[in-house]
């Protein structure tokens, strides 16, 4: 019986060895996710965004209440009416294809090229001096106004769009334009959306009335149009439409601006969080994970993967992942 005892326990003790000595893999790296929030604490120009573009150099710019700020990953230069910018109140910025940035402002456009301002209004061809978007083709600027839409060759001439009639534009307070791959116009208004091939028009109303109130318009990298709306996101594949609303895991149906990031995650801000849709789940980010504040009124993704957020009065937040 001793015996036995005896090597029950070196058995024990042996599978306790054999146990100690066996390597066990090492855990695999998580990924963090971050939220870095940038005010005018940080000399960022003001705290009321309106507009996010990147530059070819990955600078980010930023429409504010009172001017635009460019920001190189480590400070923030500001540009004023000091400096012959049309109006301090910007909302909307976009940089073309020589690298000029032009802001949108109720007063008008004006265009940096990096060293001087050049400013237009109603005196030289615009349709009215309240911008709400701005957008290029190979060979023109458009202006989403207040009132119509402007066409601007660059040099001098000036052609204007209005709704006149079935066929033309669908409404007059464009919101936001948008050039496709095959150099359609698209405009989103306060009812609806209409697309110009450059001689006819076509127009897309949806059956829910706040759906017709178009925020902006974003194409993704498999050339689908998306609709930021009162009403929710609509998305155009060319042939259907598809529709997403808190419903489906949308934060907030009131979607001021989309993006895209290198995964093809589409992100959307709303004026109740952001949310990140990878094409099955709905991931959703508020103050409470880091944002600087609900109510984002841009969105867009740098070269570096980074997803920026501008916000209503608080600045702006940088969200990306550490490894």
């Amino acid at each position: 019986m001793k015996n036995k005892y005896l090597l029950y326990l070196g058995l024990i003790l042996l599978l306790l060895i054999i146990s100690s000595c066996t390597e066990e893999e090492p855990p695999a790296p998580s990924s963090t996710e971050k939220w870095t929030n940038y005010s005018t604490k940080d000399n960022l120009i003001c705290d009321e965004i309106f507009d996010l573009t990147i530059d070819n150099d990955n600078n980010l710019w930023i429409a504010t209440e009172y001017g635009i700020s460019k920001f190189d990953g480590e400070s923030f230069t500001s540009y004023t009416t000091q400096g012959g910018l049309i109006y301090h109140s910007v909302s909307c910025i976009s940089i073309d294809y020589q690298g000029h940035l032009w802001a949108g402002t109720i007063s008008g456009a004006s265009v940096f090229n990096g060293t001087v301002w050049n400013s237009y209004s109603t005196e030289d061809g615009l349709t009215n001096n309240i911008i709400r978007d701005i957008a290029f083709d190979n060979n023109n600027i458009w202006f989403a106004t207040h009132d119509g839409v402007s066409k601007f060759d660059g040099n001098s001439s000036w052609t204007t769009y209005k709704k006149e009639g079935e066929f033309s534009l669908v409404h007059n307070n464009v919101r936001t334009v948008i050039v496709d791959q095959d150099n359609n116009k698209w405009f989103g208004t306060e009812y609806g959306i209409s697309k110009f091939d450059g001689e006819q028009w076509t127009t897309f109303i949806s059956e829910y009335p706040l759906a017709n109130y178009i925020l902006t318009i974003f194409i993704d990298s498999n050339n689908n149009l998306w609709f930021g709306t009162l009403g929710g996101v609509a998305l155009y594949d060319g042939s259907n439409w598809f529709n997403y609303t808190m419903a489906n895991g949308l934060a907030y149906n009131e979607v001021h601006s989309i993006a895209e990031d290198h995964y093809n995650n589409m992100w959307f801000g709303t004026s109740y969080g952001v949310s990140k849709y990878d094409g099955t789940n709905w991931t959703t980010y508020t103050e409470e994970d880091g944002l600087a504040s609900n109510y984002v009124t841009s969105i867009l993704v740098d070269k570096l993967d980074n997803v920026w957020a501008g916000t209503r009065g608080r600045g702006i937040s940088k969200y990306e992942i550490l490894d």
